[in-house]
């Protein structure tokens, strides 16, 4: 039994090993917004710049600023607006929500990084989930 634990635990330190932010420069779209698209680009010495369009394709938020990554836990310091695909044609004030910070997980899914942010990443699955594009 004392065998299986250490190999699980070896095994655990392989898996979470963390990573870099020279890992997750690159750009980030929604996984499944219907109402919305968003991409997040994160950008070398910890600077993200954001678009986000509404359901008619109109750039409705753009905006800027840092990031951090400790493991596999990424924040975004204030500025950032949860977009929670909520219609931001019929209601455009959510736009105005951009005072709190977005705390989230990283990892790889089918080989490609992906991060989850917000309460909802937690509780359901993908819900409000980021994937590299290409």
């Amino acid at each position: 039994m004392k065998v299986v634990g250490i190999f699980f635990l070896i095994g655990l330190l392989f898996v979470s090993c963390g990573y870099t932010g020279k890992d997750l420069i690159g750009v980030y779209a929604p996984t499944d917004y219907k109402n919305t698209f968003d991409t997040i680009q994160l950008k070398e010495h910890n600077k993200y710049h954001r678009k986000v369009y509404d359901k008619n394709k109109k750039l409705v938020l753009e905006m800027q600023g840092e990031w951090s990554i400790k493991e596999d836990v990424i924040e975004f310091k204030s500025p950032y607006f949860f977009n929670l695909d909520r219609d931001l044609v019929e209601f455009p004030e959510l736009l105005q929500d951009t005072v709190s910070k977005g705390l989230g997980y990283v990892w790889k899914k089918k080989g490609t990084l992906e991060f989850c942010v917000g309460h909802f990443a937690v509780d359901l699955p993908d819900q409000n989930c980021y994937q590299k594009l290409k």
